[in-house]
């Protein structure tokens, strides 16, 4: 129906908006993007509108109790799911779910572990390269994908050589902005390095999100400076994390909320399976840190998500 009604994808980001006793109910699209120069629209109707952009329904944490997962999340005011693939099976699976259910979207990616699967020890290109960037780009147009990653550097397990990561992320950006496509990029122990490949390789031109944020305060700005993203999950509720600090200076226009399950979960649940439901404690740190209420930061997350994934803001 609404992919009739809108021809014109800038004509199609909000249909109705209503607010009752404190809860925004929309009917809107959730992401739009280009592909072969066509429009595709994926949209939902949204009771809340707590969004997690950064999830692994597809890990075998989950299994045989995906349905009960997704009901509690559901249940708690989860509306929308992004999972988020980090190599070609993961990425598989995440479109799977996402075509499976219509509150799940998906992106697609190599892990920064798994960078040795793109290139050697020395940064080279493998044999196998090029077959691995073509099944990325084609999974990559599926029309339920709204990024690339998540990609990046990890110099903490270093479980692939840096060079690998290095050449592997470069080839990712190539695709995420062939494809213009946004950025999930997994930094861990590589935040100087990691900034300096994006500034030398072209900021992507549909910008990005800084997953599971660790940086400082020079990267608050760095992210800020060229229109980023910073995924804020459970280690914002942790006793000595400093991050409700970064959150606070950032301020809520840069913010998206996350849990990374089933890993990194928040106070109360540290030393469980992390899931989508447990966002709850997320939101409510981050709306101390801003001195917001839950419900502001709920609308501006979600706005956030929309312009990142979609181009434009979700509610008004």
């Amino acid at each position: 129906m609404i992919g009739d009604k809108y021809q014109d994808a800038r004509s199609i980001f909000l249909s109705l908006q209503t607010e009752v006793d404190g809860t925004i109910e929309v009917e809107a699209l959730v992401a739009v993007s280009h592909r072969a120069g066509k429009v595709y629209c994926v949209y939902a109707r949204f009771f809340g509108i707590m969004i997690d952009s950064h999830v692994h329904l597809n890990r075998q944490e989950f299994a045989g109790a995906e349905a009960e997962v997704l009901e509690r999340a559901r249940s708690a005011g989860v509306t929308t799911f992004l999972n988020v693939g980090y190599d070609l099976v993961s990425s598989a699976e995440s479109i799977a779910l996402a075509e499976s259910h219509p509150d799940i979207l998906a992106t697609v990616g190599i892990h920064p572990h798994d960078a040795a699967l793109l290139a050697d020890a020395e940064g080279q290109h493998l044999p196998e390269t090029k077959n691995i960037l073509d099944q990325l780009r084609e999974m990559a147009n599926n029309p339920r994908v709204v990024a690339i990653g998540e990609i990046g550097l990890d110099f903490f397990r270093d479980l692939s050589p840096r060079p690998a990561q290095r050449t592997a992320l470069k080839l990712q950006l190539e695709i995420a902005e062939e494809l213009q496509l946004p950025v999930v990029f997994h930094i861990r122990d590589a935040w100087a390095e990691t900034l300096a490949m994006i500034d030398e390789f072209g900021v992507p031109t549909r910008a990005g999100v800084l997953h599971s944020f660790s940086g400082d305060e020079d990267s608050v700005h760095w992210a800020r400076e060229r229109g980023f993203f910073l995924g804020i999950g459970g280690p914002v509720t942790y006793k000595n994390s400093q991050l409700d600090t970064l959150v606070a200076k950032a301020g809520v226009e840069m913010i998206l909320l996350e849990t990374d399950a089933p890993w990194l979960p928040p106070v109360p649940h540290r030393g469980q399976r992390n899931e989508s439901s447990y966002l709850v404690h997320t939101r409510a740190k981050v709306a101390a840190a801003l001195d917001l209420t839950e419900n502001e930061v709920d609308i501006q997350t979600t706005k956030n998500f929309q312009r990142l994934f979609a181009g434009g803001p979700l509610v008004s």
